[in-house]
């Protein structure tokens, strides 16, 4: 037997994706096996900066009509989308696992409906700059997972929010990666709603055309969702929010008038975060949206990991997380040797990811250490610090006195 024979199935579906469709039909003459491996064409590319579309579509229209493509990767950027459509129907109809469309659509561009009713696509990709007007009413996507929205417009038809029915037609799905899909300018539901959904990923890159007075309400009914990444401003109002399951949250809010309780109600949502187990509030903004808060602010019982981002401001914000259990924390201020609440608190991990050791810091390191009774673990990164001044870091930090005598010190350069 032909050392080719052996080879696995998934190498000969990659080798049959470079050969012609004459190479294809004359290979397919050879083994029955191969007839069967090689009608699929495991990635297909076009990028129209590289290739004409004319190619692109001789190229499709090549293929025998019972090839598969597994994975489409289209990036069409010219102001003529003429005949696009007619080629995604053909890769729809080929049994495709994974789309990715990078579309512009300044010119108007509308997806043909046929990508809302694939039985096969695991993994949705689309974007940028063209609006989905409506979802066709048979709208169905059984087998979708991942779902990537970068940069597009929803709105209304017929009373039906398009985002809305996206989501209702897609019974499985558990990932959603939404970028800057602005709640404010479009008219839509402003809900993310799915019974599934256990990832939710929402990023806006663009902070300059933020509009305050239709910024009103965002609501999250996602009862199955155990991780959230969310970077935006925050609306007037959360009116709905059910995160029962969340585990771990990374928030990166920017509340546009901080210090107006009138204003600022996300109270809905910090209710929600009530049984996380990590928590990260990635800026300075989010945290000082704690601290106005901290009366409101629901009991943490699950906590176990929170981390900050103190690098470049003063501490005070910190004062609000008294209250809170937890076990690990990331980040170090002037005002350090003011908060009297380190006594009681249950911290177990103290991790510094950036030390330098000077005269400031030794003295704020053993505030700490002399505070915190439950510590078990200083965890100290010295960036750039090598040989002997590695040393001395840590033959610094061995001398200061320790209000817990479990506690030990893990060094990383």
């Amino acid at each position: 037997m032909d050392r080719l024979s052996n080879l696995p199935d998934e190498i000969i579906c990659h080798i049959g994706s470079f050969l012609s469709a004459k190479e294809v039909a004359f290979t397919t003459v050879l083994s029955k096996r191969w007839q069967n491996l090689i009608t699929i064409v495991q990635v297909l590319r076009f990028d129209d900066s590289i290739e004409s579309f004319k190619d692109f579509a001789d190229r499709l229209s090549s293929l025998p009509a019972t090839s598969r493509v597994r994975k489409l990767y289209l990036k069409w950027w010219s102001l003529e989308s003429a005949g696009i459509n007619n080629c995604l129907r053909d890769v729809l109809k080929r049994g495709v696992f994974y789309l990715n469309l990078s579309i512009n659509g300044k010119q108007g561009y509308s997806l043909p409906f046929e990508v809302f009713t694939c039985k096969t696509v695991v993994k949705l990709s689309l974007g940028f700059r063209f609006s989905i007007d409506m979802i066709p009413e048979n709208a169905l996507l059984p087998s979708l997972k991942t779902l990537s929205l970068n940069d597009l417009k929803f709105f209304e038809f017929g009373g039906n929010c398009a985002f809305q029915t996206l989501l209702a037609a897609c019974p499985v799905l558990e990932e959603l990666f939404l970028s800057d899909v602005n709640w404010e300018q479009w008219k839509w539901s402003r809900t993310v709603s799915s019974l599934s959904l256990k990832r939710l990923t929402i990023i806006r890159t663009k902070w300059d055309d933020y509009d305050n007075s239709a910024f009103k309400r965002i609501s999250f009914d996602t009862p199955g969702l155990v991780y959230l990444y969310y970077s935006d401003y925050v609306p007037k109002e959360y009116r709905n929010v059910n995160l029962n399951s969340l585990v771990e949250a990374k928030i990166h809010l920017y509340p546009p008038n901080i210090w107006n309780p009138d204003y600022l109600y996300p109270m809905n949502l910090l209710q929600g975060f009530k049984n996380v187990e990590i928590l990260n509030l990635h800026s300075y903004q989010t945290l000082m949206m704690f601290y106005v808060l901290r009366e409101a602010l629901p009991v943490f019982e699950k906590l176990s990991h929170l981390s900050v981002n103190l690098s470049r401001y003063c501490w005070f914000p910190i004062k609000v997380l008294g209250s809170l259990h937890f076990r690990k924390f990331n980040s170090l201020c002037h005002c350090v040797s003011e908060y009297s609440f380190l006594v009681s608190c249950p911290l177990e991990v103290l991790k510094i990811t950036e030390y330098s050791g000077n005269p400031e810091e030794l003295r704020q390191m053993e505030y700490i250490l002399g505070k915190l009774s439950c510590l078990e673990l200083v965890q100290v990164h010295f960036p750039m610090a090598t040989g002997g001044k590695k040393a001395k870091l840590e033959s610094d930090l061995q001398r200061l006195p320790r209000a817990s005598s479990k506690c030990k010190f893990n060094v990383v350069v």
